[in-house]
């Protein structure tokens, strides 16, 4: 008796379930014969535009930027500042607008890691505590010797009151030395000078002028040129 009427009860269970999975299959069937119509209809109406939307895919032009390959490998860097310390164990700044790898670097050390610099500029600290800043319009840098070249328009200027004009310099940032061997004039409260180079020994507390040098004195007191 309970199987007759487990049986029954799975009948019923399971009929109950047909009529809604035939709904489920006539809605496919229905949806089916309208996509399949408007498909078609789609396709119809794009192989009848294409000789038009063929010659309008002509006119469009996708421009891609080219990439200069030279401009990838120029590694550069804006406001550049490099510190480091001398021999003596005292600072030293060197800074730049526009600091460049220069091209072929690693082929010889200390020359081809060169960089070169846009408006640079040194300073350093002197052993009695005063300052030396020397600039110039462009220059190049060796990180690992430490040594800065600046050409045209070089200035130096010191904390003293003391500035100094140049079309060139070789500084050695380790050392705390400069030297030049184009014409220089300078100017301060000592007075004026000129020669045909300069030498600045122990960071600045001490400067040579060499070749036809000229100097005028001014007097204590008066005031500076």
């Amino acid at each position: 008796m309970k199987s007759r009427i487990s049986a029954s009860l799975a009948l019923r269970s399971g009929g109950t379930r047909l009529p809604h999975a035939a709904r489920r299959y006539s809605r496919f069937v229905y949806m089916t014969k309208l996509a399949l119509p408007a498909a078609a209809c789609g396709l119809l109406l794009l192989i009848a535009a294409w000789p038009r939307l063929e010659s309008v895919f002509e006119t469009v032009r996708f421009d891609v930027p080219r990439i200069d390959l030279s401009e990838a490998r120029d590694l550069h860097m804006a406001k550049a500042r490099y510190t480091g310390i001398d021999r003596d164990n005292r600072p030293f700044t060197s800074t730049a607008d526009m600091a460049r790898q220069q091209p072929g670097a690693g082929s010889r050390p200390g020359v081809d890691n060169a960089i070169a610099l846009e408006r640079p500029k040194g300073d350093l600290t002197t052993a009695s505590g005063n300052w030396l800043e020397l600039s110039s319009k462009t220059g190049l840098y060796q990180p690992q010797p430490q040594l800065l070249d600046l050409f045209g328009e070089v200035a130096l200027f010191q904390d003293k009151g003391n500035e100094f004009h140049s079309t060139t310099a070789h500084i050695d940032m380790a050392a705390g030395t400069a030297q030049g061997d184009d014409p220089v004039t300078g100017q301060g409260p000592f007075g004026t000078v000129t020669a045909q180079g300069f030498r600045i020994l122990e960071r600045g507390d001490t400067i040579i002028f060499t070749g036809h040098a000229k100097l005028e004195m001014q007097p204590r007191g008066a005031p500076a040129p």
